[in-house]
């Protein structure tokens, strides 16, 4: 069984392009495993060759080879004609995804580049098809799982005696740390969800030694999301005010790495009311 190729729109529409009766996709895709690399390098002055500064993860470009089918002139004007609706780069990212033969799934946010132009030579244009290019932009070149991993942590049931603050939540019991487990290929970005009661927040990746702290409080039932992912940075309450100046000056929007993440959640005054969400998605360099 081959894999299957299907664009969801900026409205969240799905259109599946692979062994359809309207939409094919032919021999020929390029451009959706390993994205493109630049190194930076420098130079010694009067010494030979150079030396590796930096590696860099370009933007990509995917090549899908299309093949439109109807049962006349008129029917593949209609199909042409809505693509064109459905690949509109204005309306803003759409999503590539592509579902494997073992049933698993990845995505590759991106918009239309080029392609629906068309070209109408005999080879490419006849009464009943039409074939073309489409070329796809990801600026963010790596593939996504399409299921999120969601974790929760709270302190479980009430302590029988007072404890001493701060106080660590795991998943199952009290006061204990927790891995976490990146099987992507790169480092994934959290999105944290705080339900209070609770104050002064200890983000804590113990396999890198970076923390985030937060210097705030919440009250029951209070929310606070923070999100680390590149470009959408932000620390927010739930009605929305930002809180991102309560970073201590140490704090990092932390990434999980590849591999084993050991984990510490630490915050005071928590109750039984009190949660630490996790969730992220594996990312990978292609599909």
């Amino acid at each position: 069984m081959a894999d299957v190729m299907s664009w969801i729109d900026a409205d969240g529409n799905e259109t599946i392009l692979s062994n359809q009766p309207n939409y094919m996709v032919l021999p020929g895709t390029a451009g959706r495993f390993m994205p493109p690399v630049e190194f930076i390098e420098g130079e010694v002055p009067f010494q030979s060759g150079s030396y590796l500064r930096q590696v860099n993860i370009k933007s990509r470009d995917v090549d899908i080879p299309l093949r439109v089918t109807g049962a006349n002139d008129a029917e593949i004007w209609g199909i042409l004609r809505n693509l064109l609706r459905l690949f509109n780069p204005v309306r803003g990212n759409g999503r590539l995804r592509v579902t494997a033969p073992d049933g698993s799934q990845r995505e590759l946010t991106c918009r239309y580049h080029s392609g629906l132009e068309l070209s109408e030579t005999l080879e490419n244009r006849m009464e009943t098809f039409q074939k073309f290019i489409l070329v796809l932009r990801a600026f963010d070149p790596f593939w996504y799982d399409v299921a999120t991993n969601v974790q929760t942590f709270t302190t479980g049931q009430p302590a029988t005696f007072f404890p001493f603050f701060p106080i660590r939540l795991s998943s199952s019991t009290v006061f204990a740390d927790t891995s976490v487990n990146n099987t992507g290929d790169v480092p994934a970005w959290p999105e944290w969800i705080i339900t209070g009661p609770g104050d002064t927040i200890f983000l804590r990746n113990l396999t890198t030694g970076e923390v985030l702290n937060l210097n705030t409080s919440l009250g029951a039932g209070e929310t606070l999301t923070v999100d680390t992912k590149p470009g959408k940075k932000s620390v927010r309450k739930g009605d929305g005010t930002n809180l991102y100046y309560t970073l201590s000056d140490d704090s990092a929007l932390w990434s999980l790495r590849q591999g084993v993440n050991n984990i510490r959640i630490e915050m005071s005054n928590a109750t039984d009311q009190s949660s630490v969400q996790l969730s992220y998605r594996n990312r990978y360099w292609g599909a």
